[in-house]
């Protein structure tokens, strides 16, 4: 799914890339492109919060007229935001596309191989397969390791034993052994992580591996070969292993891909956009950054809103949970993914600081004031959709209430029906009941109606 709504934005940032010719570059100048094409959505923001703030006096009244029955202080409000022509919704929208636009980042940063250059789908899908095939059978070798049975001769096993010396390809062909036999016997094991290969494919990775001295010891070192690129399979985030392994080993891919791979400048200011923020590196600063940054976002947010609502901020506590989490979160974005996802995230951080001073500048409580009133005068005379939205759900309301008090009113008529029904029934029975015992008792040649006729003289 994500891929699907990354697709365009990856061909925005293709178009940044194509103006700079470096990735971390292009990801600023697609930051800059997205915050000028969300401005308009901001500024509506900015009138909706100067909005919410001047009607904050009167949701404190509310809410000390109508106590604790939550119903009327709802209904109230409500009817507030209609007449005030106030969507108390609206401020969700950037905040929902600012999460949009993470994920769609996310799925940008790992597969820029996707988006950079013109390499058709097969042939980087064959570059990250084979990237994860030689990573399985590199790490299988590693973790097994030869011991003799019975008969002195040795077979290769599971080594939990972390002191036992790691099995290369190296150590193979110098004993004598060969790869791909040896492949064969590790398939053979219970559990094996080769049983999902057949035996031409292991075929083929073993003459790889034989072609490439030490790529096995390559694949398995973490400082080189994270093992989060390959922890979801053969996916779009192996890519990143693909412009690594291209320029150390740039004759097991096809030339189109070993090309786009030395081409592709994905760095900024020297930092490799595909490796992963640890505390032992110096990429623990894009964490640290990105927590600072998004801090500052919170506390200058809450230093204009408090400037602007006459020294105080009536924020609930979900309000400020969200504002405050939001900082912690962009550390653990940042701390969780590639390094180019955190650099996204400071630009999209920085950013916003810089529009939040320039919005504030430019609506002033004065100017403020004046578009806010031209707004009402617009809203008298055409309601807006959350309005429309508002008596919509107000005339249902007052028609389930009135369908609810006539059908109290037919409910009890039809019990009053319902009792005389069975009034009328039970005489029936009763009546019945005595022409039976008649019958029993002056036989059936007697009119069975006879005290209908008796009473009828009555």
């Amino acid at each position: 799914m994500w891929g699907i709504i990354a697709w365009p934005f990856g061909k925005v940032l293709w178009l940044c890339y194509e103006l700079v010719h470096n990735y971390g570059w292009a990801l600023l100048l697609f930051t800059v492109i997205i915050k000028l094409i969300m401005l308009p959505s901001s500024m509506k923001q900015q009138l909706s919060t100067a909005r919410m703030a001047k009607l904050n006096p009167k949701l404190e009244q509310l809410k000390k007229k109508y106590g604790d029955n939550r119903e009327k202080l709802n209904e109230a409000t409500m009817e507030l935001y209609n007449q005030e022509n106030i969507n108390p919704m609206g401020s969700c929208l950037p905040m929902v596309i600012t999460f949009v636009l993470l994920f769609a980042i996310i799925e940008v940063v790992y597969a820029p191989l996707s988006y950079i250059g013109n390499v058709s789908k097969d042939k980087l899908t064959a570059a990250q397969n084979t990237v994860y095939d030689i990573y399985t059978v590199s790490s299988a070798i590693k973790n097994y390791s030869p011991v003799e049975v019975g008969d002195g001769s040795a077979v290769v096993v599971s080594s939990a034993d972390e002191s036992a010396e790691k099995i290369t390809v190296n150590s193979l062909t110098a004993q004598g052994r060969d790869v791909y036999d040896v492949l064969l016997e590790i398939k053979a094991q219970e559990k094996s992580p080769l049983a999902k290969y057949e035996d031409d494919k292991l075929k083929e990775l073993s003459e790889i591996l034989i072609a490439h001295p030490k790529m096995d010891e390559y694949f398995t070192d973490t400082t080189k070969v994270s093992q989060r690129f390959v922890a979801g399979g053969a996916s779009t985030r192996t890519q990143l292993l693909v412009i690594s392994v291209a320029k150390d080993y740039p004759d097991i891919f096809d030339p189109e891909v070993t090309k786009l791979c030395n081409e592709l400048d994905y760095t900024f200011l020297g930092i490799y956009l595909g490796d992963y923020p640890s505390w032992k590196s110096i990429l623990v600063l894009i964490p640290i950054l990105s927590l600072v940054s998004q801090l500052a976002v919170t506390v200058l947010s809450q230093y204009y809103t408090k400037k602007n609502n006459g020294g105080a901020a009536n924020m609930n506590k979900s309000m400020n949970i969200m504002l405050y989490g939001m900082p912690l979160f962009s550390f653990w974005i940042a701390f969780s993914f590639p390094a180019g996802i955190g650099i996204y995230w400071i630009f999209s951080s920085v950013l916003a600081l810089v529009q939040m001073v320039l919005l504030n500048l430019y609506y002033t409580p004065a100017r403020v004031d004046k578009i806010l009133a031209k707004q009402n005068k617009k809203a008298r005379k055409k309601p807006s959709l959350y309005q429309m939205a508002l008596e919509q759900q107000k005339a249902q309301l007052a028609g389930q209430k009135s369908a609810g008090d006539t059908y109290s009113e037919e409910a009890e008529t039809e019990e009053v029906k319902l009792s005389r029904a069975q009034k009328k029934e039970a005489e029936r029975n009763a009546l019945n009941e005595a022409r039976r015992r008649y019958a029993e008792k002056y036989g059936d040649n007697e009119p069975i109606n006879k005290p209908d006729d008796e009473d009828g003289k009555k």
